[in-house]
């Protein structure tokens, strides 16, 4: 049997006494991490700072969750309503403005497209001329009219169909 030395065992002893220092540190800041665990679990199981229950607190909760919802859903609803109403209202307009005689300057004359999203409506025509103004109202849907369209007025209704008011001369 071998035998250790007096100094070899003096450090094994620090040795074990420095673990054991290391492992009481530990072991204390992990009760004190655990205490303050335990205070916010007890603190959660009585609902807060103000003492609510937590179940009440879930159950205020749940109930605004359900309220927002609803909201949401009546909003949507009135937004869709809001739309289809927004597209059978006239929103671009289209304008040409030109002569219509070569006697007559000035760009008097006009084609005026008033169409809603599905390009229905009416384009209105305002011919002048030396001795009088002329006025031609034509229907317009899906873009197109049953009547014949000058060129004046395809350019106007193209501009209204192209999403906002805009003048357009022509041959100027």
């Amino acid at each position: 049997m071998q035998s250790i030395s007096n100094g070899t065992l003096v450090t094994l002893t620090l040795v074990a006494l420095a673990a054991a220092a290391v492992a009481l540190a530990a072991s204390v800041a992990l009760a004190v991490a655990l205490k303050g665990i335990r205070g916010r679990y007890a603190q959660l199981l009585a609902g807060g700072p103000e003492g609510e229950d937590i179940l009440l607190a879930v159950d205020r909760h749940l109930a605004a969750v359900e309220r927002l919802q609803a909201t949401t859903e009546l909003l949507g609803r009135e937004v869709a309503g809001l739309r289809q109403r927004i597209s059978t209202l006239v929103q671009p307009v289209g304008l040409t403005r030109y002569d219509a005689f070569d006697d007559i300057g000035g760009r008097l004359s006009f084609s005026a497209a008033f169409l809603n999203e599905a390009g229905d409506g009416v384009v209105l025509t305002g011919i002048n001329s030396r001795g009088e103004t002329r006025a031609y109202a034509k229907p317009i849907e899906g873009g197109g009219s049953v009547h014949n369209l000058s060129d004046e007025e395809r350019t106007a209704i193209e501009l209204a169909r192209g999403g906002g008011v805009q003048v357009a001369p022509l041959g100027a």
